[in-house]
């Protein structure tokens, strides 16, 4: 999967939303999945809310990207994987994914599959986790 393939599976898994709303986790949101920053004002249109997305795109690459320093050798899809669970949680939430991030380090994609879904995350959003962490065991 290339990079415009996982921005289009960021925006499918996160929906689009014209309206501000309350997530799950309290924090007001539009967009696709865009926590709102406090000060922020909300886009009126979707070329708004475009424009935001690719700020936060750019952010979960960079994230991900710094999460994965020492898997040198990491396959393309695992580290798109890791680009759509830091765009959901961010850099500081995957962070504490330490036995996938262990699993990575050393190329084993079924363990890092398996710690993906030993996490509270996977309890709140299960079926996003379940697929992706589907996809990553499948990484041969």
């Amino acid at each position: 999967m290339d990079i415009n393939q996982t921005k289009e599976a960021v925006k499918k898994e996160e929906g689009y939303k014209l309206q501000v709303y309350k997530c799950t986790e309290g924090h007001l949101t539009g967009g696709y999945g865009h926590k709102m920053l406090d000060g922020e004002v909300a886009p009126t249109d979707h070329a708004g809310w475009l424009v935001l997305f690719e700020r936060d795109f750019a952010r979960a690459v960079t994230g991900a990207d710094d999460l994965l320093m020492l898997c040198p050798d990491i396959n393309d899809s695992a580290r798109n994987i890791v680009v759509e669970m830091v765009y959901q949680m961010g850099a500081y939430g995957v962070s504490k994914f330490k036995g996938m991030l262990k699993a990575l380090q050393d190329g084993d994609y079924k363990t890092a599959s398996v710690e993906m879904l030993d996490s509270r995350w996977a309890k709140q959003t299960p079926n996003r986790a379940n697929r992706m962490a589907e996809r990553m065991a499948n990484i041969s």
